[in-house]
């Protein structure tokens, strides 16, 4: 390792990193509040209001910022990078899609010929599996009569996630050879002053493009970044947490003013890593396993469903007990099953290579 390597990663920020943290339960608690979201907008209801200001998504991006970014510098090795990441995100991600297809099969107005012929079934099929989900949001004669027709509308930060994975071996390159404060705080408000442009056109003209572009890649880079900064100084971050979090808090509550708003990511940063380290009751989440990601996942087809057949007319609260529960246990099996045994682990290859060499 040479010296400007040392300055990334050294042994007091691995253990500082590694210690007993929450981020389990601030996964659930994303994932969770992204369901009940969901839930109020496809339901054409608004019980939901505190889980409706945008910080679902952006907290997954801060989170992964920070993470992700800590696994690449102990291991900067690009190619078990992207295998340890395709292995965590697409081996679920990929069924979740092929369930779809297949339930649509039983959920569509055409008849079943006319279902497994359409084009439009596997132009969804090869859209979304590529997280091209936006091209092909939509399967043959499926939930036509919901407010929405949107198999999945949760899919869309997939390939957002995946854009993001590509810039962390660009940064690293960076941080190696340049001042990080600078290199970082270039790459954050590039993204703050794509996403203002993509507001301000967006307000001048209500074309809807401007919405999209602004969720895209280069409008959460900023979040992503943030996760990034507190990792280049957690030393430091953790010292004086205590005193940043009422100012973080502050900033985020004023962050409708325009001189407060480009602070908003990394207000949101310093709150989740300092409730991912600052609240040790909390730890007890980290026993459930980190099936998060599988909520995330199922929840919103579940909720279709639902609503395709009627059942939040007939009972609101019955409809969100039975969507929590669902998506509470297809996300456990989906932990157990799917995601946890494919996860890469660099020991059991190491002793397989042994056994065959």
């Amino acid at each position: 390792m040479n010296q400007s390597e040392k300055v990334l990663l050294n042994s007091r920020l691995i253990n500082q990193v590694k210690e007993a943290n929450n981020f389990d339960f601030i996964r659930f608690f994303l994932a969770y509040s992204v369901m009940f979201n969901h839930f109020s907008t496809l339901t054409e209801t608004d019980p939901f209001w505190f889980v409706s200001g945008g910080f679902r998504v952006k907290g997954f991006f801060i989170i992964s910022g920070f993470l992700v970014m800590f696994s690449f510098l102990r291991t900067p090795n690009t190619r078990i990078f992207f295998r340890k990441r395709i292995q965590r995100i697409m081996p679920a991600y990929s069924l979740t899609i092929l369930l779809c297809a297949l339930i649509g099969l039983f959920l569509t107005s055409l008849s079943c010929r006319e279902y497994l012929t359409s084009s439009s079934l596997y132009t969804y099929l090869i859209c979304n599996l590529l997280t091209f989900n936006f091209l092909s949001p939509d399967l043959p004669g499926v939930f036509d009569t919901n407010p929405l027709q949107a198999m999945n509308g949760s899919l869309w930060t997939i390939k957002v996630e995946f854009m993001l994975y590509i810039t962390i071996p660009i940064i690293y390159w960076l941080l190696k050879r340049y001042n990080k404060l600078v290199c970082l705080l270039l790459i954050y408000i590039l993204s703050f002053i794509y996403s203002t442009t993509c507001n301000y056109l967006d307000d001048m003209t209500h074309n809807p493009i401007y919405e999209f572009m602004k969720r895209q890649f280069p409008g959460q880079m900023m979040y992503f970044c943030s996760g990034i900064i507190i990792l280049a100084y957690f030393p430091v971050f953790r010292k004086y947490m205590r005193y940043l979090f009422p100012v973080s808090l502050f900033l985020l509550l004023g962050r409708e003013y325009l001189l407060l708003s480009i602070f908003e990511p990394i207000a949101l940063a310093s709150i989740i890593i300092t409730v991912a380290y600052g609240f040790k009751w909390l730890h007890v989440f980290n026993r459930m396993g980190n099936f998060s990601y599988g909520i995330f996942l199922i929840h919103f087809p579940i909720i279709q469903i639902f609503i395709h057949y009627g059942l939040d007319q007939y009972s609101f609260i019955l409809t969100l007990a039975l969507t929590t529960i669902l998506s509470t246990g297809l996300g456990m099996l989906s932990w157990k099953y799917i995601e946890k045994p494919c996860l890469y682990h660099p020991k059991k290859k190491n002793q397989m290579n042994a056994m065959l060499g």
